[in-house]
């Protein structure tokens, strides 16, 4: 009988006491989205980080970084991605796509409008010590800035590395690679399209640049692919006429170091 008191009056207790415990709070935090105070998952026990950015995971987040790199990242001479030659592509759903024509409603002509002047109060090239000459690339107002930088920049450093010399006689000649660059790399567009309209989009802005030779062949570039990137019509033209008319007072075979002034 006094076991059973003893029983009747412990089990009371014990249920008070377990009422009154709480769980242990977990120490993993969530980042809460709206507030960016942290908040506690007593539920999983597992420890989640969320986006600061309402709606968005960070996988979303890291892809926008990514594609923000990508697009920061200078320009390269080089290739385009070898695909298929042909002027039509069937998508998965049915969808052709096509490289218009040149002059078509989809794929207007383009008409540089070239600038002038941009060899207007430019420094005369000088002589270095070491024999080498020093010419100078300044923007002008009409070209493309990114394309201006990228294309003067690469000539710098292949300068600072003495790899610019003014051609001679025996210097690559332009040709037919050129024409095979840019219809190799409307076979890129066309294959790494999703739509007709980027096709025409990607196209004319293609149409509105030249394939240039990054390393110069004035400068003792090769006529190569690896060679070769698309640069603002307008902007190449008169990068290639400053140079030019400097080269003029550089002796054949000398090197050649690049000047960026403002």
């Amino acid at each position: 009988m006094r076991r059973l008191l003893r029983q009747a009056v412990l089990v009371p207790i014990l249920f008070g006491l377990l009422g009154l415990h709480r769980r242990r709070p977990h120490t993993d935090v969530d980042v809460d989205v709206d507030t960016g105070r942290p908040d506690t998952d007593t539920d999983t026990g597992t420890t989640h980080v969320r986006s600061p950015l309402p709606g968005r995971s960070h996988s979303d987040d890291a892809a926008e970084t990514r594609t923000r790199i990508t697009a920061a990242r200078p320009k390269q001479p080089g290739p385009p991605a070898q695909h298929p030659h042909r002027r039509k592509r069937k998508l998965d759903d049915g969808t052709v796509l096509e490289i218009p024509k040149k002059g078509s409603p989809d794929r207007p002509k383009q008409e540089p409008d070239y600038s002038s002047g941009f060899t207007k109060d430019l420094d005369p090239p000088t002589q270095n010590r070491d024999g080498s000459w020093n010419i100078n690339l300044r923007k002008h107002e009409d070209w493309d800035q990114a394309d201006f930088d990228a294309k003067a920049n690469h000539l710098k450093e292949l300068g600072d590395n003495d790899q610019l010399t003014k051609k001679t006689g025996d210097g690559d000649e332009r040709g037919s690679t050129v024409d095979q660059w840019r219809r190799d790399k409307e076979y890129e567009i066309l294959h790494t399209s999703e739509t007709q309209a980027e096709v025409n989009q990607r196209l004319q802005e293609l149409d509105r640049q030249q394939i240039d030779h990054a390393h110069e062949l004035q400068l003792g570039g090769k006529d190569n692919q690896d060679n070769m990137w698309a640069i603002e019509s307008v902007t190449n033209h008169g990068m290639g006429g400053q140079i030019n008319s400097q080269l003029r007072q550089v002796p054949d075979g000398a090197l050649v170091r690049i000047n960026i002034v403002e």
